[in-house]
C-alpha cells in the first residue's frame, strides 16, 4: 500500500438527524481510522470527502431556511469535516476536508478524477458483513465505476497481525493487485496468501478406467504446475522477500469463488486483494465467476483494483 499517496476517505451525513450534533456512526469511523493510519505510514495526503445527496430546488428550500436559523449548509457540513481534518492532523497527517451535492457514487468518483486521487477509503454499513454496503448503489457503484482501487474495510481484530488473501487469474490486473497486498504487507504484520483456481478441473470418476483416470491426472497435474510457476512467476516481480512471513502459494481445483471463500474461512483472512475485469467491473474478477454474488458472502475487508485502461463512466465536470 506504499503506493498510495493521495487518499480519499468517504465520510456519510446522512445519518445525522442535526448536523451540529453529528457523530460518526461506526462503519464511518473505522474507514476514517483507517485511511488516517495508511496515510500516516505512506506519508500520504488526505481528502475526508462527504457528498449530501440533495437535489437542487431542496438545496435552494434549505438555504433560504437555514439562512434565518441554524447558518449556511455547506458551512455547517464543513465544520463537521473540519472536525476530522483536524484528527488527521494531530496524527501527522495532511488533511483537507471536500463538500459535494449529489449522488454519493458519482461525486466521488468525480472528486477521484478531478484530483487524482489513488486511493477510495469507505466503511460497511454491517458490522457483521460487507454485503450490505456492497449491494447498496453507492458501495457497488464505487466497485463497479471508481476509476481508482476502492477500499472497503470493515473493524478488524488486530490490524497489526494480518492475514490477506490475493486471488489471481493470472492476469495483469492480479499482478497489480498482489503488488499492493506486498507493498501492505509490509507495513503490518502480514501473512500473505496468493490463490488460484483451475476452474473446471475434476477428479475423474470412479467409473473411468485406470488408463484414462492416469491421463487425467497427468492432465491435472501439469496444469496445476503451470499455475504454480506463474503464479512464481508473479512474486518474482514483486519484493514479497520484504515480507518477514514470505507468502504461501495455493493452486487449488473447482470453481474460483467457492475456492475464495473457503480460503478465507481456512485462513483467516482479514483483507482480500483482487482485481476487477474492464468496464463489467466485479463481475469478471476472476475468470468464470460472479463476484458480486462472492463478495455478498465476504467476511472481511476488501480492496479492489481496476486494470489499467478503465474508463469510468463519471466526467470530471459536474
Amino acid at each position: 500500500m506504499q503506493r498510495f499517496r493521495n487518499i480519499l476517505v468517504g465520510i456519510d451525513l446522512a445519518n445525522a438527524d442535526h448536523l451540529a450534533e453529528f457523530e460518526l456512526t461506526p462503519p464511518n469511523e473505522e474507514a476514517l481510522r483507517r485511511a488516517i493510519w495508511l496515510a500516516a505510514h505512506t506519508g500520504g495526503r488526505l481528502t475526508i470527502f462527504a457528498a449530501l445527496d440533495i437535489a437542487e430546488p431542496a438545496r435552494t428550500m434549505l438555504q433560504q431556511e437555514l439562512e434565518h436559523t441554524e447558518g449556511n449548509l455547506e458551512r455547517q457540513a464543513g465544520e463537521i469535516l473540519e472536525r476530522f481534518v483536524v484528527r488527521a492532523k494531530s496524527q501527522g497527517v495532511e488533511a483537507v476536508q471536500r463538500l459535494g451535492f449529489g449522488s454519493p457514487w458519482q461525486e466521488i468518483c468525480r472528486q477521484v478524477l478531478v484530483e487524482n486521487h489513488d486511493l477510495v477509503v469507505i466503511g460497511t454499513r454491517d458490522l457483521g458483513q460487507i454485503s450490505r454496503i456492497l449491494f447498496g448503489s453507492t458501495g457497488v457503484k464505487l466497485l463497479r465505476y471508481c476509476p481508482c482501487p476502492v477500499w472497503i474495510t470493515r473493524p478488524d481484530p488486530n490490524w497489526d497481525d494480518l492475514n490477506i488473501l490475493v486471488p489471481s487469474d493470472l492476469s495483469d490486473v492480479s499482478q497489480d493487485a498482489l503488488r499492493i497486498a506486498v507493498n501492505g504487507g509490509q507495513l503490518v504484520d502480514t501473512r500473505l496468501h496468493l490463490l488460484h483456481a483451475v476452474e473446471g478441473m475434476i477428479a475423474p470418476p470412479a467409473w473411468f478406467g485406470k488408463t484414462q483416470r492416469k491421463m487425467v491426472n497427468d492432465f491435472l497435474c501439469q496444469e496445476r504446475a503451470e499455475a504454480t510457476r506463474r503464479l512464481h512467476e508473479q512474486l518474482s516481480l514483486t519484493d514479497y522477500r520484504t515480507l518477514p512471513h514470505g507468502v504461501q502459494v495455493h493452486v487449488v481445483d473447482g470453481p474460483p469463488d467457492e475456492a475464495i471463500l473457503k480460503a478465507i474461512d481456512d485462513f483467516q483472512i482479514d483483507l482480500v486483494v483482487m482485481g476487477t475485469a474492464g468496464n463489467a467491473g466485479l463481475s469478471g474478477f476472476v475468470v468464470g465467476t460472479t463476484a458480486e454474488r462472492l463478495v455478498s458472502h465476504l467476511k472481511c475487508s476488501v480492496i479492489a483494483v481496476k486494470p489499467a485502461g478503465f474508463e469510468c463512466p463519471v466526467t470530471p465536470e459536474a
